[in-house]
This record gives C-alpha cells, sequence and structure tokens, in this order.
C-alpha cells in the first residue's frame, strides 16, 4: 500500500520528460487502483496540460479496468442468475453511459404500469405494441451509430438496432408479467410473446411488425435452415449479450476505434456461450 506522498509523487512524473520514467509512474497508480483516483483528479487543476491529460487518460483506465472485474464478476454467474438490465447496463457503461441504473429502471417501471394498465382491456400483446411502438414511437435506428447500441440512449432517442429494441420489449415485458423472450435469428433479432395457442415474434426494428411461427419457418427454410425449430426457440441472456458484443466490435472497427474494439473482443471472449467458443 503505497503513501499519500509516494502517489502524490508518481502523478507529478506522469509528465516528466523521460517517457520511460512516465511509463513507470503510470504502472504503478494502475496498480494502485482507487487510491490513486483522488491525486489523479487533484490534476485536473495543474498548469501543465499534459499532467492533465495523462491524468484523466489514467483515470480512464482504472475505470475501465473497474468495469471488466464487475463484466467478470457478473459473467461467472449460473444463466438462471444473470439479470438482463444489469448485463445491459454494463454494455452501457462500457461505452461511456455510467451512473444511469436509477434512470433506466424508472423509465422502464413508467413504462410497464402503462402496459399493465391496458392489459385487462386489449391484452398483452397488443398493450406492448400500443405503449412501445404507437405511443412511446420506438423505432429502428443506425446500425453505425453507437447510441442506438446502448440501453440508455435507446431509451432517450427510442432508436435502437433490432437486439437492442427487443431488449427494451423485454425489459418492459417482464415488468409487466408477460410471456416475453429474445429470439437470435441468423441474421436479425426478434421478441417472442410466448402464447399458448400461437407464438407471436415481434420485430422491433419494423414498427412491432409480427410473424408468426409458420411464416418465419418457412422463410428459414428457403434460407437453408433445417432445424427451424431451435432457430426460433428463446434465447439465453447469454446468447443475447455475445450478439450485442458481436454488433459493437463491428461499430468500432468501421470506425477504426481499435481500442475500443479489443476491449469489446476480450469482454466476448469473458462471456462463454455453449455453442459459440
Amino acid at each position: 500500500m503505497r503513501s499519500e506522498g509516494e502517489l502524490r509523487a508518481l502523478v507529478s512524473l506522469l509528465a516528466d520528460e523521460h517517457e520511460g520514467i512516465a511509463r513507470t509512474a503510470w504502472d504503478a497508480l494502475l496498480r494502485a487502483g482507487a487510491a490513486a483516483v483522488p491525486f489523479l483528479e487533484a490534476a485536473f487543476d495543474h498548469p501543465d496540460p499534459r499532467l492533465r491529460g495523462r491524468a484523466r487518460a489514467l483515470l480512464e483506465e482504472l475505470r475501465l479496468a473497474a468495469l471488466e472485474e464487475r463484466w467478470v464478476r457478473y459473467v461467472q454467474q449460473e444463466e438462471e442468475a444473470m439479470d438482463l438490465e444489469h448485463g445491459c447496463m454494463l454494455l452501457a457503461a462500457l461505452g461511456g453511459s455510467e451512473g444511469q441504473e436509477g434512470k433506466v429502471a424508472s423509465f422502464l417501471d413508467a413504462v410497464a404500469g402503462s402496459v399493465r394498465a391496458q392489459v385487462p382491456v386489449i391484452g398483452g400483446l397488443r398493450a406492448m405494441s400500443e405503449v412501445l411502438f404507437d405511443n412511446l414511437r420506438f423505432r429502428g435506428g443506425e446500425f453505425g451509430n453507437p447510441d442506438h447500441h446502448f440501453l440508455p440512449t435507446v431509451l432517450e432517442q427510442r432508436r435502437g438496432v433490432p437486439i437492442a429494441l427487443a431488449a427494451v420489449y423485454i425489459l418492459v415485458g417482464r415488468r409487466a408479467g408477460l410471456p416475453v423472450y429474445g429470439v437470435a435469428m441468423p441474421d436479425h433479432f426478434l421478441a417472442l410473446y410466448e402464447q399458448p395457442d400461437q407464438p407471436a415474434y415481434i420485430d422491433c426494428y419494423n414498427n412491432g411488425y409480427i410473424y408468426r411461427h409458420e411464416a418465419l419457418s418457412n422463410l428459414l427454410r428457403r434460407r437453408g435452415v433445417i432445424t427451424t425449430g431451435r432457430v426460433l426457440a428463446p434465447c439465453s441472456i447469454r446468447v443475447m449479450l455475445h450478439r450485442m458484443l458481436g454488433d459493437l466490435e463491428r461499430v468500432y472497427t468501421r470506425r477504426k476505434h481499435e481500442r475500443q474494439a479489443e476491449r469489446v473482443r476480450r469482454w466476448r471472449d469473458l462471456l462463454v456461450v455453449e455453442g459459440m467458443r
């Protein structure tokens, strides 16, 4: 455990003209972890712009390291214990939207309340459609826009990629006590509203368009998929998060944000999914 004086001295060495010394100080502060944070924050007012910049960059590295530790603990859980909302919020924090858990939960609670109020009158499937797609006007977003992949900004902008909108549908539906799940189609992601007579597959990216099982089975068979029953079954939370991380990797790679892409790949590697390793 380093003393306050040692930590303060290490922070000052971040701006040393000898890169080797600066790198040694960086590594030592990184190992110090949370203990170094107050001293790095104090450097924000330092007159040397190089020290200010390196202090901010190191704080971000410490944030991401702590966040990855939370991700590791999360993915080590049994599938039954994994919470989709928690996983989505960890991904959002990876993208820079941290500390919005309360705001997101309150919004989803309010939307689910509107759905519950309508269920006795028009049924769950129609209530979900009217609240999310008619009233709140959730719509398909841009695949290349990172905001349309992360839950907080998807809720704020009402725009998202298919799997992000499906996550909204699932999180609202489960709060309302409805039988909703995710379905990992080969090149698209749908939400499933399970009904005893005829399951409904909701394309949240296409204004909540509803497919029936037979129509999707025929579509998949035309594409060469033989075991349509397995493809159209509810998928696990791990599969959803694996798919989300793959989408993010493509976004960052296209934007040439290699460091973000590499971190996303590492998170995906930590998320062991049966049949995907």
